[in-house]
């Protein structure tokens, strides 16, 4: 059950990351929430590795949330500071 979610939460997280650089508007919002999404997904393919649930399916979104984020981070370094200083200064 846990895998399916993080898939389902995954595929949004991409879609919403993506999104971000064709609506350029709204780009800090859309990044937020699809690294929010991302991270959701993570936490939630975590948690059915650790309930031994079967399938490789689980691993997919750990593999997309650290491929994204490495991309961020690689092609523009000061968008994650960018992110983080929104994620601060909404909480």
């Amino acid at each position: 059950m846990l895998s399916k979610l993080s898939i389902i939460m995954s595929i949004m997280g991409v879609l919403f990351f993506s999104s971000a650089y064709i609506f350029t508007k709204s780009f800090e919002l859309l990044m937020m929430i699809g690294l929010a999404t991302l991270f959701i997904s993570l936490l939630s393919s975590f948690s059915a590795m650790f309930k031994g649930e079967q399938g490789k399916t689980k691993l997919l979104p750990v593999a997309a949330f650290f491929i994204l984020s490495f991309t961020l981070i690689w092609t523009e370094p000061f968008q994650i500071v960018r992110l983080l200083t929104w994620f601060k200064n909404i909480i």
